[in-house]
């Protein structure tokens, strides 16, 4: 049985066309003709025997065979680029690209100061900056899509084959509104029948993990809320128990509408790790900015004398 050839320029159709839902569109981001993006999907679906895509009134979407193919297809297309860029590294230019990904409460003070002293030293690469909920910063490294992330996800939940590094701690407190009936209460069982704000699923955050640890039902009234902005609106305006990282609570926009509680028992705190591609496959920029903050987070100037 011959095996199917996937062409790169076809890839790359298909990516584009998922992506926009419109052949329009993608024709205008890959600046090929219509009727030339057309003729690459007629000819990639005919090499694997199996229909890619569907037009419907939300636009063109993928087929389930089309969904899998295009989850590969943007690793391969990513793999590409790198590729081009780890040979202009070679031949001494660094003026590629670095995506990275982060959440809305992992940015610390120190990790912008280092991307800043990054931006001199390499003032020609060119950093790209996406902010994502911690399931969508794993699936876009999986996908190539993200050269590096950091993460509160727990190291425990470890990917294989990338690289895992725990770099800071950072604290977290529970709040509620100024004025709130109870925001002087020292038991998190007082405030079990209050309703609750949180930024993910019980599954994967850290009030779940904080009622499991003290062998507690969750709350029966629970507000997700990935917004941040809306978060911070939903926390200062109505009587929900909310959850904050300290850092972002100890913003003035943040601390001024908020009291944080003093209760007994303990309020997880968050390791905020760098997750990253193995060194193999990593550009030269990528690379040099994933060592760039590991020394600035675990550096030697940083260890306890005698440690």
């Amino acid at each position: 049985m011959r095996t199917p050839i996937m062409k790169l320029h076809q890839l790359r159709a298909i990516v584009a066309i998922c992506e926009s839902g419109s052949i329009q569109e993608a024709s205008r981001l890959l600046h090929i003709s219509q009727p030339a993006l057309s003729k690459s999907i007629k000819e990639l679906e005919a090499e694997l025997g199996v229909p890619l895509l569907v037009r419907s009134n939300r636009g063109i979407t993928a087929t389930e065979y089309g969904d899998r193919l295009v989850r590969r297809a943007r690793l391969v297309v990513e793999e590409v680029r790198r590729a081009r860029d780890e040979i202009e590294a070679l031949k001494g230019a660094m003026d590629g690209r670095v995506a990275i990904g982060v959440s809305p409460v992992t940015p610390s003070q120190q990790f912008a100061a280092c991307l800043l002293r990054y931006r001199k030293r390499y003032p020609k690469v060119q950093l790209q900056i996406n902010e994502l909920r911690p399931a969508k910063l794993l699936e876009g490294l999986r996908e190539g899509q993200l050269d590096l992330v950091l993460t509160s996800q727990p190291a425990s939940r470890n990917i294989d084959g990338f690289q895992w590094q725990e770099l800071y701690a950072q604290p977290t407190t529970l709040a509620v509104r100024k004025g709130h009936p109870l925001r002087a209460v020292r038991s998190l069982r007082e405030l079990l029948d209050q309703e609750w704000l949180i930024p993910d699923s019980l599954e994967v955050s850290l009030a779940g993990e904080m009622f499991r640890e003290q062998g507690v039902e969750p709350p029966q009234r629970i507000v997700e809320c990935a917004s941040v902005v809306l978060y911070a609106e939903l926390a200062a305006h109505t009587d929900a128990v909310s959850f904050w990282s300290r850092r972002v609570f100890d913003l003035p926009i943040v601390s001024s509408t908020l009291d944080a509680l003093n209760i007994a028992e303990r309020v997880p705190g968050t390791d905020i790790s760098l997750v990253s591609r193995p060194a193999e496959l990593m550009t030269r920029e990528a690379q040099m900015l994933v060592d760039d903050l590991v020394y600035a987070f675990k550096g030697p100037h940083l260890q306890k004398p005698g440690a």
